[in-house]
């Protein structure tokens, strides 16, 4: 895939709103963690339940086959893909809906339109907090 209309792709992340709310606090979530580290499909489907969602704009729901797609697709077009976690919140009313502020760089692979974007992403936690069961929107908050 061309990486100028992947960096264009995130253009429309800019007006999904997944910002945390105001009450929110820092949290640690060694789940979400591992989630960022792994790099095989294998041991990114142990960490997300069955019915798993990736919400889209809209509240467009697509599941695992998506994600799956969805990270090949990054992986083929960017060299040295990875995302540092830079926070994690939630509202301590609903310790379950993580807000994940993070720090996404790659190369293009066809040495154009390098990748290095800032975003929210909203993580709900499965009940027992051992899996993710959705992941989405995101809101791109900046980028280079």
């Amino acid at each position: 895939m061309d990486p100028r209309r992947v960096l264009e792709s995130f253009a429309w992340m800019e007006t999904v709103v997944a910002i945390p709310p105001s009450t929110a606090v820092p949290v640690e979530c060694e789940l979400v963690h591992r989630l960022y580290r792994t790099r095989e499909w294998d041991a990114t489907r142990g960490l997300l339940t069955d019915d798993f969602a990736l919400v889209g704009p809209n509240g467009a729901r697509a599941g695992l086959d998506e994600l799956r797609r969805t990270n090949e697709l990054m992986a083929g077009t960017y060299d040295d893909l990875h995302a540092e976690i830079e926070t994690i919140v939630a509202d301590p009313d609903h310790p379950w809906v993580l807000f994940v502020r993070d720090h996404s760089r790659g190369r293009a692979k066809d040495g154009s339109g390098d990748l290095d974007v800032r975003a929210w992403s909203r993580v709900v936690l499965a009940p027992g907090g051992e899996q993710v069961r959705e992941i989405g929107p995101t809101s791109v908050i900046g980028g280079a």
